[in-house]
């Protein structure tokens, strides 16, 4: 038997409601197909949002102490500040090394700047620090007490320095006995500071 229009036609007024509820049920199950997929890319647009809207309410309650923290940093920076000598001031940073001395008791041999040798365009450009290293030469002569006392007033005074090179010699000829019990500390070092 061939399916014609007017089967079709006469199959449709026979079985109205059965075939309505058929295409309401085609469209339903279409329409859930779309929507669950919608659903889905949805569901990770919201997870997404969530985790962006958390990050952001953590940096908010991070950034409710940051005056008190930014004002601590500042306070900091300025003593730090304070420690640093400057390479013009050559009067005041030897002045330092002269008070050392004294309270150590040592007797000051030499103190020389070392002035460093001029950097090219390219050196400048390539050493982008803020502060540089100021040196000096430092040759002390006392007993083996004052010495000791002048390195550890060095280390624990107001200033930052890196020790290059130290060496330690007797003054006199080798195998004489010298009743002195002398000896001369000579330091190479970089006191840090702002150009």
């Amino acid at each position: 038997m061939a399916i014609t229009t007017r089967n079709l036609v006469a199959f449709l007024k026979k079985h109205p409601i059965a075939i309505g509820c058929g295409a309401v049920s085609v469209f339903l199950l279409a329409g859930i197909y779309l929507r669950s997929s919608k659903a889905s890319e949805l569901a990770v647009l919201v997870k997404q949002k969530e985790e962006e809207g958390q990050r952001i309410l953590n940096t908010i309650r991070g950034g409710e102490h940051l005056p008190e923290q930014s004002a601590t940093l500042a306070a900091r920076a300025k003593e730090l500040e304070e420690r640093l000598v400057r390479g013009t001031e050559r009067a005041r940073n030897q002045q330092y090394f002269y008070r050392i001395e004294s309270e150590a008791g040592v007797k000051e041999v030499s103190l020389q700047p070392i002035i460093p040798a001029p950097l090219t365009a390219a050196q400048q450009r390539q050493l982008k620090t803020l502060y540089t290293g100021v040196g000096y030469t430092v040759t002390v002569q006392g007993e083996y007490r004052q010495i000791l006392d002048f390195i550890g007033r060095l280390e624990s005074g107001p200033h930052f320095y890196r020790m290059i090179t130290a060496s330690v010699s007797r003054p006199g000829q080798r195998g004489t006995t010298d009743a002195t019990n002398a000896i001369n500390l000579t330091l190479n070092l970089e006191l840090l500071g702002l150009p």
